[in-house]
């Protein structure tokens, strides 16, 4: 055989065989790119669903605290509310027995010392009133109103005047006086006349009507007022001479 044919087929082959591996080189190339370009994305939706589900996990999970957050506070709320309620009774409940306490205190200090008569007790709007049945000059009536934890009563409304006066059949001395000023007329809780908007003294057809600070009796005049039923008239006040002994009324809040 001729060299020259035997290196021109040599070099055929190798440069045959040469790109045979290249073009299995190139095939095999594409191949796994073609793979990694099927694998990336399964990979790529994996990782998302489970990102959502993870994410719809954390979701859940928040609601689930919320919710929880939620009823807590609600069941929290409610006791807070139930203690509160549950404390205002209570302190009603105490408010209440202490003034039946000192109702009762009231009560039983008149009794022990007005053994001769009936002691009669009257109560409206939070207060309770005692008609004495011995009489005292003013200053020792409410003395002794004071003595038991009260004191001569003071009259703010019509319906309290008209209260009073159904229960009494004569003059009882009641809380209001012009001792300090004369015609300056003031209730034991230092009230005016002005101040509690009421007033009802005694209305005279012919002559001077209440208060007329008489002193024909006594020279120092007529500073304390007395309250007296007069065929169930309202303007039924007198100013006296505080000297005189009169019953009285006192009156506890």
């Amino acid at each position: 055989m001729d060299p020259v044919y035997e290196n021109s087929s040599f070099i055929l082959s190798t440069v045959s065989s040469g790109e045979g591996r290249s073009q299995y080189k190139d095939k095999s190339t594409k191949e796994q790119e073609s793979v990694r370009k099927v694998t990336s994305p399964k990979w790529t939706k994996v990782l998302l669903i489970v990102l959502g589900l993870s994410l719809g996990l954390a979701l859940g999970g928040l609601c689930a605290l919320w919710m929880l957050y939620v009823s807590v506070s609600v069941q929290l709320s409610a006791k807070e509310t139930n203690s509160k309620i549950m404390a205002r009774e209570l302190e009603e409940l105490t408010a209440n027995y202490t003034r039946v306490r000192e109702q009762l205190s009231f009560f039983e200090g008149f009794t022990a010392h007005t053994l001769n008569c009936d002691v009669s007790l009257t109560a409206f709007h939070g207060k309770v009133y005692f008609f004495s049945c011995d009489k005292l000059n003013w200053s020792h009536s409410r003395a002794f109103c004071v003595s038991k934890g009260a004191d001569l009563v003071t009259i703010s409304s019509q319906t309290e005047q008209s209260i009073l006066v159904s229960k009494i059949k004569e003059a009882h001395w009641i809380g209001l006086n012009d001792l300090e000023t004369e015609g300056h007329w003031v209730w034991v809780n230092n009230q005016t006349l002005n101040e509690t908007g009421v007033q009802f003294w005694h209305l005279r057809k012919s002559g001077k009507s209440e208060p007329d600070n008489w002193k024909k009796e006594d020279p120092t005049g007529e500073n304390c007022a007395s309250v007296q039923n007069m065929d169930n008239n309202l303007n039924s006040w007198l100013d006296g001479s505080c000297k005189q002994q009169k019953k009285f009324i006192c009156e506890i809040k």
